[in-house]
């Protein structure tokens, strides 16, 4: 039996697993990521990043050294917007700095002011222009011009996955696919293998440190012998060329297919689904993006922070470890079931706003915030775990029919994965507020990496694409309690009002007096 690795970079942690060709998953292992936070400025050591790589593929491999003999590719994903510079050898001459990360921003908004047609020119190819916050655009012009010697270092600037391939092999390499928040590519027409030339001429990107474009589909190299010898691989395994965390959930859930929606809740929640052409919707914040294969397109429909607002409220809230004392718990997952369980839907009439690191599609502010709205003193802690978990539901509801609309298609069930999918408690709320059945993907914590794996196979002609889809393997439906429909109904109006009506405080209150 054929076997593959596939690397998962999230945002918190690294996870790898050990997959045969049918789909089984063989041994796995999971790592956690830190963050330097100061303010807008959000990093990551990609040294660090890279022993965790190289840590999780040497324990796959000391774990099943009969099944590492016959590994022969290795996928991987990674969260997206995210820059790192590399230098000739892939090794890093910059911290990793993440999508969350403001700076740059400012150049990306001279674009607009020096260039009269920029707006309009960037829409009509790109799909998003150079404009806000978090896009890898604006951390490549800020690396560029702000940190010289490190710009003078530098080979090229590549996203998270395209530094890991470029470290497990020595080629420096990107797609169309996990190029695409560098917004320097004509999307206009899939399978593109070069940078649009005047987008980069009005962005002042130095050209010469943009990574080589490779077709989407490809192989990047075989691993370097010495890291295959380190880590307990066979000689001549190829890495395929990464994919962003959106188009290998894509994979994971199956919203490649008809009907079928993919919803991927970890750090932040995000809704995928298949769009024929290229397409945007600037009014609410969804394009689309290059998928996982050259034929066909994925909605880009970010939604903003998702498990890490429920993970925060149980970890500074309910159950706090700090100078008022120590509640501290297991597993934050265990803590929502047993609140669900407790309470009713409407959570004591409390409504939450998840709205904590500003907010995205289907309406996008960096000053935007949320919290917890119409406590009263009969507010439990309880109330507070299931108003969260609602509260994500609602900003979910609030962006599918913006999502439909983009795809021209219904989403008759959706299809859920990463570690918020855990909770079969919480699957069953986002049933009832959505509407929609849900159903969860097996292994959800691993589905994103397993999909990686699978990829990298498909790459190298060991599956095909009809045996990508025959792996999904979706555990019991979800169906919506119609009897909620009414409340839930109501209550995302009166959501979707509180944005408008607070988003004038909130930026009030994020500014100078």
């Amino acid at each position: 039996m054929r076997h593959s690795i596939g690397i998962d970079l999230g945002t918190t942690n690294v996870k790898a697993v050990l997959v045969a060709a049918n789909g089984t998953v063989i041994a796995s292992t999971a790592r956690a990521l830190t963050s330097g936070v100061e303010g807008d400025t959000v990093e990551q050591d990609p040294e660090a990043i890279w022993r965790l790589v190289i840590d999780s593929i040497t324990e796959l491999t000391s774990l099943r050294p009969t099944e590492a003999r016959s590994i022969e590719s290795i996928g991987v994903c990674s969260q997206y917007s995210s820059i790192v510079g590399v230098d000739a050898t892939g090794r890093p001459t910059s911290p990793l700095i993440m999508w969350s990360d403001q700076r740059g921003s400012d150049y990306s908004w001279a674009i607009i002011s020096e260039h009269d047609t920029a707006f309009d020119t960037w829409v009509q190819r790109h799909g998003i222009p150079p404009v806000g916050g978090g896009l890898s655009l604006a951390h490549i012009l800020h690396l560029q011009f702000e940190r010289p010697e490190t710009h003078a270092a530098t080979t090229a600037y590549v996203e998270a996955m395209d530094y890991v391939t470029a470290r497990l092999t020595s080629r420096i390499t990107s797609t169309q696919q996990t190029a695409f928040m560098t917004q320097l590519c004509d999307n206009r027409t899939l399978g593109n293998t070069h940078y649009d030339a005047d987008l980069v001429a009005m962005s002042g990107v130095d050209s010469t440190r943009l990574p080589a474009l490779i077709e989407v589909e490809s192989v990047v190299a075989p691993i370097v012998g010495e890291i295959a010898e380190t880590t307990g691989l066979p000689a001549g395994v190829v890495v395929a060329a990464g994919t962003n965390d959106t188009a290998t959930v894509a994979v994971a859930t199956g919203a490649l297919e008809s009907g079928i929606g993919g919803l991927a809740i970890g750090t932040t929640s995000v809704l995928i689904d298949t769009v024929e052409s290229f397409s945007v919707d600037l009014d609410h914040e969804i394009v689309s993006m290059p998928g996982p294969f050259g034929d066909s397109y994925l909605t880009m429909a970010e939604n903003g922070l998702g498990g890490r607002v429920l993970e925060h409220t149980i970890d500074h809230i309910v159950h706090p470890d700090d100078i008022l004392g120590s509640n501290s718990h297991g597993d934050p997952f265990s803590s929502v079931d047993i609140a669900l369980s407790a309470t009713s839907p409407a959570a004591g009439d409390v409504m939450f706003l998840p709205w904590l690191a500003g907010s995205l599609a289907p309406n996008s502010s960096h000053a935007m915030r949320g919290g917890f709205i119409n406590m009263s003193l009969e507010t439990v802690r309880v109330d507070l775990i299931r108003s969260v978990a609602e509260g994500v539901a609602h900003n979910l509801a609030w962006l599918l029919p913006h999502v439909e609309a983009l795809s021209g298609n219904r989403v008759d069930q959706i299809n859920f994965t990463g570690g918020g999918a855990r909770s079969k408690a919480w699957v069953q709320v986002i049933a009832d507020v959505l509407g929609r059945p849900v159903a969860v993907v097996a292994q959800p914590h691993l589905a994103t990496a397993r999909a990686a794996a699978l990829l990298s196979l498909q790459r190298c002609g060991a599956i095909t694409r009809t045996d990508l889809a025959a792996a999904v393997e979706i555990g019991p439906v979800h169906d919506p309690a119609t009897r909620h429909r009414a409340l839930y109904d109501h209550r995302q109006s009166q959501f979707e009002a509180c944005f408008e009506a607070l988003l004038p405080i909130h930026t009030a209150l994020g500014g100078t007096p």
